[in-house]
């Protein structure tokens, strides 16, 4: 039996770059099975991975070719199987990465579908005789033309991922079918790619249509056991009002929303162009999605992920500090957390070489004369760094799929055996969490504070718990009574938050 969905910790996993056991360069299942006492003494419930499925591997996976078969480059299903039950013995289950929106151009159904457009798959993707001016999101016309089916078909990123017809009740059964067959392999958990896609209507000022995405939930659902899953939905076109719809319906019960790591990017431009980030704006988000999920939603807690490289040297510049700053705040926080593999020993962006990128998104960015500064700030490649386990690496007794040069300093084999670390913070945390019923199902009661600075109380029955942070590089002064320290960082004092300070203590 699972805990609360609402009390579980997921550790994103990025199997590609967590740990490889056969030299080739990629990390692989046994590599995760071979690290999963790690895991379970990090303090983590569930592990989400990153498509796992057979795929042409065009954007690394997220071009699935069956959502049933195990990719040989990771491993086997046998292989699968294990590390579900192994995790199972660590007080940990799996989460599974489903892309529903689109599919690879080699799946069965979009081959069926451009070969035979009168048979029971003809409509499962999106086909016209013109295209429209819409652009994809890597960039170039959205629209690419079949000389087989002698028509246009659509797809939200490359030409190899087509999107799939979601009007069609046959993609909702098919779907339904997956989760089932995951389920009945021990599988507890599923987050839906993109999934705010599976409406779109082709409005040129709105792609997305609200109704179509819940009735496509709602078809995909009907049939499947959901007492037992967490169930994730990435959807950063949803307003707050819409996803506490889902959640109330049971269709979802965490969404990502991207307004937080999108702070240093230019309103209204697309990820490329950045901005200044003020740690001003950062508060503002914080509290805005807190205080609307406050009555009957739940927040997802994240700063990075495999599509958002580091905060930490996006808003940062690497620094430390910061990273114990911004666990202890994601932590005491409403809602559900998701720690991105590295997090916990500070990885940062790292330095790429411009020849070395792998991402189709990156590279066809830079093919148009994007500029290689912001790809050091915003390529997806440097989220996908190999995890650092010592410092000479760890990962690979090969060369890594992914060559770039991250602090040597930052890795798991050194911060294990340094009580100080950021490790030894995230272990702390994640215990006390686990402990204190005000973290994990307590209201939110905000203080007024400088613009930099955060303070909250976390309040359940009689236990309130008082949490101070400061967003900022400099010292603020406070007036907010402390009381006995849980845990701390930084330099603070009764009325003093240091640089990067950050405090939770009992109230009295």
């Amino acid at each position: 039996m699972i805990k609360s969905h609402r009390h579980q910790v997921v550790y994103h996993l990025y199997p590609k770059s967590f740990q490889d056991t056969n030299g080739d360069g990629v990390g692989d299942l046994n590599g995760i099975r071979k690290r999963l006492g790690y895991l379970q003494r990090l303090g983590v419930d569930m592990i989400w991975l990153c498509p796992v499925y057979t795929s042409p591997g065009y954007d690394h996976g997220y071009d699935v070719a069956d959502y049933t078969s195990i990719d040989p480059l990771y491993g086997s299903m046998d292989e699968m199987e294990a590390l579900i039950d192994e995790a199972s013995q660590h007080d940990i289950t799996i989460m599974m990465d489903i892309v529903a929106n689109h599919t690879s151009y080699c799946h069965e159904w979009f081959i069926a579908s451009e070969h035979d457009p009168d048979g029971p798959y003809g409509d499962t993707y999106i086909w016209r005789d013109e295209p429209t001016e819409v652009e994809s999101f890597f960039g170039g016309s959205a629209w690419t033309y079949s000389s087989i089916r002698q028509q246009y078909y659509f797809h939200s990123f490359a030409k190899e991922q087509p999107d799939l017809n979601w009007k069609q009740s046959i993609v909702a059964k098919e779907f339904a079918h997956i989760l089932s067959f995951w389920i009945e392999k021990g599988v507890r958990g599923f987050r839906f790619d993109v999934i705010d896609l599976i409406g779109k209507q082709f409005h040129p000022h709105r792609w997305l249509d609200f109704e179509r995405v819940q009735e496509g939930l709602r078809e995909m659902m009907a049939s499947v056991d959901r007492s037992n899953l967490l169930l994730v939905g990435e959807a950063g076109g949803l307003s707050p009002s819409e996803i506490r719809q889902l959640q109330e319906e049971g269709l979802l019960d965490v969404v990502f929303n991207f307004e937080t790591c999108a702070l240093d990017e230019v309103a209204g431009k697309n990820k490329w162009h950045l901005q200044s980030f003020d740690p001003a704006e950062l508060k503002k988000t914080i509290k805005k999605w807190q205080d609307e999920m406050e009555e009957d939603g739940w927040n997802s807690l994240f700063w990075n992920n495999h599509d958002q490289p580091r905060v930490l040297s996006r808003w940062y510049d690497d620094d430390i500090r910061a990273a114990k700053m911004l666990v202890l705040l994601q932590l005491t926080l409403r809602g559900t957390p998701f720690i991105y593999q590295g997090d916990e020993i500070g990885m940062t962006n790292g330095n790429i070489q411009q020849s070395d990128y792998q991402d189709i998104e990156t590279l066809r960015y830079l093919q148009q004369g994007g500029a290689i500064q912001s790809v050091q700030l915003k390529g997806r490649d440097h989220a996908r760094l190999p995890m650092m386990w010592t410092k000479e690496g760890g990962f690979s007794t090969g060369t890594a799929w992914l060559r770039g040069m991250t602090h040597v300093d930052r890795n798991v084999h050194d911060q294990q055996l340094d009580d100080d670390s950021l490790l030894q913070v995230y272990r702390r945390l994640l215990s006390i969490r686990k402990a204190e019923p005000a973290l994990l199902d307590g209201e939110m009661k905000w203080h007024e504070t400088p613009s930099t600075m955060i303070a909250f109380d976390r309040i359940h029955g009689e236990q309130s718990l008082r949490i101070l942070v400061n967003l900022s590089n400099h010292s603020i002064q406070h007036r907010i009574k402390m009381g006995k320290t849980l845990i701390g960082v930084g330099d603070y004092c009764e009325e003093e938050l240091g640089p990067y300070a950050a405090v939770l203590c009992y109230t009295f």
